[in-house]
């Protein structure tokens, strides 16, 4: 578990599968998004922190074709409100958990066997 902060979620989704000798897949039409954050992109407010972590991380992501250029900017920005990147065996009990003690919890991917791309993103 991280808190998705200054890295991004690819870059702190990198660190746990570079740790752990995985690799994942990342469904970015099920990643809760700040409102007003894609606005954001798409008026070119891009933070020097997202370009940097871009920079860094990218080469372990391939997107599938259908992911649209403002998500896939989207998973590098350092701006977040707090939420937590969480791996478990059980992400469906766990996510139905929370989500019945009030807290909001999204399934947005899973993990895989180490493989080439380390970081899928699909829609």
């Amino acid at each position: 578990m991280t808190d998705v902060t200054g890295f991004g979620l690819i870059g702190h989704a990198r660190e746990l599968l570079l740790a752990s000798n995985v690799s994942i897949r990342i469904y970015a039409n099920k990643i809760p998004i700040l409102e007003g954050a894609l606005a954001c992109i798409h008026d070119g407010y891009i933070p020097g922190g997202l370009t940097n972590n871009r920079n860094f991380a990218e080469c372990l992501v391939e997107y599938a074709p259908d992911v649209p250029e403002d998500l896939r900017a989207i998973l590098y920005d350092p701006q977040t409100a707090g939420g937590l990147l969480v791996s478990t065996p059980d992400g469906e009990a766990l996510t139905k958990a929370l989500n019945a003690a009030g807290i909001r919890a999204t399934k947005i991917g899973e993990v895989l066997p180490n493989t080439k791309p380390r970081i899928q993103v699909v829609r």
